[in-house]
């Protein structure tokens, strides 16, 4: 059996359902077309310069795969224990952490935890809003359809 630490190239390949890629080892060994197993339920594609393991079972290079296949630069760091991500190389990132999940894109997040959530950043709805118990604004409530004399206190 044959193991080896290669930097992937960035090129992929999708055919059958199943992913190939291409990469170098430390001793500039150059891997092409070697099929990357990931998990079921999750799809992802790594960038040039991710680190990935080959495994060669029988020790014959075309019976390698791969496994892994993240930049050190773009994982992310300092989850507690028992925690997830799911995240890509543009710093949009998906954290399911004890209680919650925080869901980070562009610098603009929304956490939902068990009991409340919130929302960082505008918010657009499209459709109707039903809203079943108070609200509370800390700010102006602007009406721009004229349809604030049609309501009562």
């Amino acid at each position: 059996m044959r193991g080896a630490r290669i930097e992937l190239d960035g090129s992929i390949e999708e055919k059958g359902g199943q992913q190939f890629v291409s990469g170098q080892g430390l001793f500039s060994d150059k891997y092409t077309r070697v099929h990357r197993i990931e998990p079921h339920g999750f799809m992802s594609n790594p960038i040039k310069g991710a680190k990935a393991l080959l495994v060669a079972p029988t020790g014959r290079p075309d019976h390698a795969f791969v496994l892994g296949g993240e930049h050190p630069t773009h994982r992310p760091a300092g989850l507690p224990a028992g925690a997830s991500a799911i995240y890509d190389s543009g710093g949009n990132i998906i954290r399911l952490v004890g209680d919650g999940i925080v869901v980070d894109v562009a610098g603009r997040s929304i956490t939902i935890t068990a009991g409340t959530w919130t929302l960082t950043g505008n918010a657009t709805i499209n459709g109707d809003l039903e809203v079943n118990g108070n609200i509370h604004a800390t700010g102006s409530i602007i009406d721009e359809g004229g349809n604030t004399n049609h309501h009562s206190h």
